[in-house]
């Protein structure tokens, strides 16, 4: 039991109360300094959560804009789940742009305006999930859903700054497939739609 709390206090910047530290619970020892590695992670964790935050809060300004493809690497993978028109793999950014977000622009009154449920953040990996209200198809089709999406992101350039490499998206396949009916999803694609 003590081996789990002092794991959970190191893990946590030791914010427990020093006597949770303590080898008998009758005396009080400080805990051990913190091992940088377990400072590195937590800072690491920190700086991702950060980031995430600036991210939704960015786009919900400008409806996944200049904002989110700033913050998206140009070596992004994104996948896609799922069985719906856009369901699949796409990589580099450029192409995940040309072929989901180009096609949603085009079938959309507006993308989404993101409101964020939860954030969980381990190091450079994040889930969020996240929900939309209000927002339908040129084709009258309800686009309001619940998504998540597991996102990693690492440190690029000679800053270091952070962008978004990595992410699986998870959607309500039904809704994505109506508001695709009665558009050619290759001409939305090279723009001739």
């Amino acid at each position: 039991m003590r081996t789990t709390i002092f794991t959970l206090a190191a893990a946590c910047g030791a914010f427990i109360a020093p006597a949770l530290c303590s080898p008998t619970w009758k005396s009080w020892q400080p805990c051990p300094s913190i091992s940088s590695e377990i400072m590195t992670d937590f800072t690491t964790t920190n700086q991702t959560r950060t980031f995430v935050e600036n991210m939704f809060s960015a786009v919900a300004l400008d409806n996944f804009g200049q904002s989110f493809a700033q913050v998206l690497s140009d070596e992004l993978t994104w996948t896609v789940t799922g069985s719906s028109p856009i369901a699949g793999t796409y990589y580099p950014k450029s192409v995940y742009i040309s072929q989901v977000l180009t096609p949603l622009r085009g079938v959309l009154n507006s993308l989404p305006v993101p409101i964020v449920d939860h954030i969980v953040v381990d190091g450079y990996w994040t889930t969020v999930t996240w929900h939309s209200e209000g927002v339908s198809g040129k084709n009258g089709a309800d686009y309001d859903m619940n998504y998540a999406w597991v996102m990693r992101a690492q440190p690029e350039g000679s800053a270091g700054e952070l962008k978004i490499v990595e992410v699986i998206g998870f959607y309500d396949g039904q809704k994505v497939s109506n508001v695709f009916e009665g558009y050619d999803l290759a001409a939305l694609r090279d723009g001739t739609a």
